[in-house]
Formats: structure tokens, sequence, C-alpha cells
């Protein structure tokens, strides 16, 4: 069973949206109540939730910063931006932020729960248009700054691989064995040789220059 909690200022949304996902038997939804403040995250339990929708305008709140408040709170939690706007204009700040990425309220009932589906896993469904923006400005940065991609050692190929499966950086350490602040120092090396900012983008171009399979 998939446990849902729809965070939207609007009962219709609210209301549509459980209608909508629970013709699926394997899912169940609830809301957050208002206030929508981060005083109510910070006293709310989040770990029942498998997903949270979270729109991005909720009245003198923003959907961004509430999200980094339950990210504070709960690491783990897999929050998805729910908005009625263009999702790749959010991408790259949700995604630093620990956010898997964001859906169009328009979507299909399908393509919504298989975006869940897939944030579950740890795995972040990209728009197209996106990626080609993200490559091309790599491609920019490449033209300026030579890559140092030969200077990964096996180390930090293991820790990409880690995280291209969406391990978080705990779990990357108990699975290679190291703290958890050799990772987080090894990551800064790993951002600073692709030159990139995000676990993400690193993913990226490892592949494209097949850093990692």
């Amino acid at each position: 069973m998939i446990h849902i909690l729809v965070v939207d200022d609007h009962p219709a949304v609210r209301e549509g949206t459980k209608a909508i996902l629970e013709k699926d038997p394997e899912v169940t939804v609830d809301f957050m109540n208002p206030p929508f403040t981060l005083e109510a995250v910070e006293q709310m339990d989040f770990s029942s939730f498998d997903v949270i929708l979270m729109d991005l305008n909720l009245g003198d709140v923003n959907g961004m910063e509430l999200s980094r408040g339950i990210v504070e709170q709960k690491s783990d939690c897999k929050i998805i931006l729910y908005t009625g706007y263009e999702v790749e204009d959010y991408f790259e700040e949700a995604i630093r932020m620990g956010i898997h990425g964001a859906i169009n309220k328009a979507e299909s009932k399908e393509k919504i729960l298989a975006y869940i589906r897939h944030a579950i896993k740890g795995e972040i469904i990209l728009p197209y248009s996106y990626l080609q923006s993200l490559l091309s400005q790599q491609k920019i940065k490449n033209s300026e700054q030579v890559l140092e991609t030969d200077c990964l050692n096996e180390r930090e190929k293991a820790i990409l691989q880690e995280v291209e499966k969406g391990h978080t950086n705990q779990e990357i350490a108990d699975n290679l064995h190291l703290s958890k602040r050799s990772i987080e120092y090894s990551l800064t090396s790993i951002f600073n040789k692709l030159n990139v900012g995000s676990r993400t983008e690193a993913v990226l171009i490892a592949k494209s220059e097949s850093i990692i399979d």
C-alpha cells in the first residue's frame, strides 16, 4: 500500500487528487490541514507517508520552504513538488534541497502514480527539455575548463555508483564501510573535479563520460 500526503491550500485540489489517485486500490491519500507553517511541520510526524505531494504556493508560506523544513526533520522523506507551473523551472533548486523533482497537477493519474513509484525507489524522472538544458550548460563549462575525470579515484567512483542508486550519505557510508563525514568530503571533491553543483549533475556527467556504468 502506498500512503501519500497532499499539501495544498485548495480543498478542490486536495479532494480531486485523492479521488483520482485512490482509484488505484494500492493507494491511500491524506491531507495536511492548514495552517501551513514551519511550526506545524515541526509538530507533525511524516514517517507514515511514502511520498508527499507539495504545492508551491501555500498562502503565506512557499512550498519549497515547507519542504526544506520537512527534509531537515526527516532527511529520507520523499517529496515531489505538485504544481500548476512549468516544472522545469524548479527542478535544480528542488533536487539540491533533497526534493524528488516536480510534476504538473494536470498530468494523468497514470503519470503521477508512475512518478510517485519512482520516487519511492529513490529515482527521479527528468523532463527531456531539462536534461537537454543541463547537458548544454555542461558543454559550455567543458569548453572553459577541462574536466578532471581521470583524477577520480576508485573510492570516488564507488561513491558515485551508490549515489546513482539513490542512496543517502549514511547508506553509502554503511555500504562502503566508511564514515558519513568521509562520504561528504568525497562528494565535495567529486563535485569540484566534475565542475558540478549537485548529485544529479555528478551522476549524469559521470555516466556520459563513462566514469560509471
